[in-house]
């Protein structure tokens, strides 16, 4: 027992002269560690002991850090009207009402158009196309417009009535349509020749032709020939 005892002792000792030889920055950099050991222990410590008051005050209700359940009046206020999604989905934020009444295209009415003014804007015209992403710009005899196709399985008098009907919500807004009954469906285009082009009388109309109920004439499935 004796020898082990000095050897233990002996090593003990040329670790506290090692220690006291050290070069500063090696000193430090223990410190540094032994430091956030202790705070690691610490935190251990008030984990286990469970969450404090004035933690609880500054995470919210409950002492929540995260996500929580709706409280009673939250539910009551129908919070989750102005949001899209489920719980398991990426919730967005919905445009206010009041604002919609601004923004919303099918909601606006087509302008007169003086011949020579210029097409609509390349960035404005992006933006309004996110209101309207059935329909794609192509270009026709060297000019841009919106083209959406209906299918209607090819059934000739489901695609007249498909046309009939897209028609009459165009003359309300005195415009025109080109329509193309063709294959499986109806090709519908527009474009404002004043401008020849796209205005923004386009995206409008565009709109308000979404709108419209065609559920009766035409098929959700994808044609497995496209229009072109």
């Amino acid at each position: 027992v004796a020898p082990l005892a000095r050897a233990a002792s002996a090593s003990n000792a040329r670790g506290a002269n090692a220690t006291a030889t050290a070069p500063p920055r090696i000193l430090r950099a223990a410190a540094a560690l032994k430091s956030s050991s202790s705070a690691e222990n610490r935190g251990a410590s008030l984990a286990t002991r469970g969450t404090r008051r004035e933690m609880e005050e500054l995470a919210g209700l409950g002492g929540d850090f995260g996500a929580r359940d709706a409280t009673a009046g939250e539910l009551e206020s129908n919070f989750n009207a102005k949001s899209i999604g489920e719980a398991d989905t990426e919730h967005m934020l919905q445009i206010p009402r009041k604002v919609e009444e601004f923004t919303a295209l099918h909601l606006r009415a087509c302008v007169a158009v003086e011949a020579g003014e210029p097409p609509i804007e390349e960035t404005q015209k992006l933006v309004y196309q996110k209101q309207v992403a059935d329909w794609k710009i192509r270009i026709v005899d060297a000019h841009e417009v919106l083209r959406r196709e209906f299918a209607t399985g090819g059934d000739k008098a489901k695609a007249a009535e498909v046309v009939t009907r897209l028609e009459a919500v165009a003359e309300e807004e005195a415009q025109t349509i080109a329509s193309f009954v063709e294959g499986p469906g109806v090709r519908i285009e527009l474009h404002t020749a004043a401008v020849n082009g796209l205005h923004a009388n386009d995206f409008v109309l565009a709109a308000k032709l979404d709108k419209v109920d065609l559920g009766d004439v035409t098929v959700k499935k994808k044609p497995n020939v496209f229009l072109v």
